[in-house]
């Protein structure tokens, strides 16, 4: 959940939020707990690599080691380990630097683990709920329901991305304090409104026709599966666009490629590969839509990111998604795993005159207002202020 110098995108979006915050003129440390595993695989072998105290983008960071099993890093069992991991790091800190407030990043295990830390400090804790700490882990059984439960009831301010991420961790238990919401934002440096034609020229794409991009995982949640046979369906009726997948790494890739061969739009679908924060707002601009056709979101950062680009957003209806696109304004909105329905989206706003123009236009001011990461930083600065007065 935080970037560092072997994985420079994990948790960007938790960087861009203190950075938004040390704007404000607070003083930030950062606890980032690294996983520790047997060196089996490459992956877990790469943790090793991470330095134990570092600074980062003028952010200083310690990553304390802390046991981690497979598939367990959200489970009820990694609890005691992401306490016993940040323990003592909390406790060194605050002999030297009696710090105001602990901010953890989802529920469980971390929220969980800072509660426990906030009460023997006697320091308040927030804790932001994303989407999988009250969506997913509860349905994983009694025990990882009750720790999820027992987070909300002991975290002095819980607030979360979206209104429906906070009724979420409501159904669970009573909060000490009603949820507070608190948006993503995007870095308004790297995700700002670019020339089309520029955009286009510097990623040597073609200077004429609609293209629709897509920055995000190949996993099953994203959808891109559907986004993929709304493809199909879209070149079967009018020739189609191309779609280009930006950021895309993950087990579907080549199921999605085999998959656009059978459609006979493998050469309209355009893998990227991973790609440079920095990029990804010129592939954004690159676009005449954004689509995003998630089975669940929390709050999608990167609509926010896809909006402060001047970009109209064709999504899919699940979870917060329908609280930052506006249907009909900033852009359209779909029932997931609707293929059918995707590609109606997509073929309406590239095809119908000033469409996407006028809805990029929506979405950027609403974006400029509303989902911005200084725009967070303001609200998550009168929460502070509240837990702590």
């Amino acid at each position: 959940m935080y970037p560092s110098a072997v994985n420079w995108t994990a948790g960007i979006f938790v960087h861009e939020q203190v950075r938004a915050l040390v704007r404000r003129g607070h003083d930030v440390r950062v606890v980032s707990p690294t996983g520790w595993a047997p060196p089996l695989l490459p992956r877990w072998r790469d943790f090793r690599r991470v330095p134990g105290v570092d600074t980062f983008q003028g952010v200083p960071v310690l990553y304390p080691r802390k046991l981690t099993l497979p598939g367990a890093r959200l489970g009820h069992r990694n609890g005691d380990a992401m306490l016993w991991s940040i323990a003592k790091p909390l406790r060194t800190i605050h002999e030297r630097w009696p710090f105001d407030v602990i901010h953890a990043q989802m529920l469980v295990p971390d929220g969980w683990a800072a509660a426990r830390m906030g009460a023997s400090l006697r320091v308040p804790v927030v804790a932001t709920a994303h989407r999988a700490d009250v969506l997913d882990v509860p349905a994983r059984g009694a025990a990882s329901r009750a720790q999820v439960a027992e987070a909300v009831e002991s975290i002095d301010q819980v607030c979360a991305v979206s209104a429906a991420i906070g009724r979420a961790a409501e159904d669970l238990a009573t909060p000490r304090r009603p949820v507070q919401v608190v948006p993503n934002g995007a870095d308004t440096t790297v995700f700002t409104p670019r020339p089309m034609a520029e955009a286009r020229s510097r990623l040597g794409l073609p200077a004429d026709g609609p293209i629709v991009t897509y920055v995000g995982k190949l996993v099953p949640r994203k959808g891109v599966d559907t986004l993929i046979e709304a493809m199909g369906l879209l070149a079967r009726r009018d020739g189609g666009a191309p779609l280009l997948v930006a950021g895309g790494i993950g087990p579907m890739r080549e199921d999605l490629e085999r998959r656009a061969a059978e459609l006979g739009v493998a050469d309209r679908v355009r893998l990227v590969g991973k790609i440079a924060h920095d990029d990804v707002g010129w592939w954004m601009s690159a676009g005449d839509v954004f689509v995003l056709p998630s089975l669940s979101e929390g709050l999608p950062t990167v609509v926010c990111e896809a909006m402060n680009c001047g970009r109209a957003v064709v999504a899919t209806a699940v979870d917060g998604t329908p609280e930052i696109v506006r249907d009909g304004e900033t852009g359209l909105l779909v029932p997931p795993r609707d293929a059918g329905a995707l590609a109606d989206a997509l073929g309406r706003v590239l095809g119908e005159p000033g469409l996407a123009e006028r809805m990029g236009e929506e979405a950027l001011r609403i974006g400029r207002e509303l989902y911005t990461w200084d725009a967070n930083a303001q609200r998550m600065t009168a929460l502070y202020e509240e837990v702590t007065s």
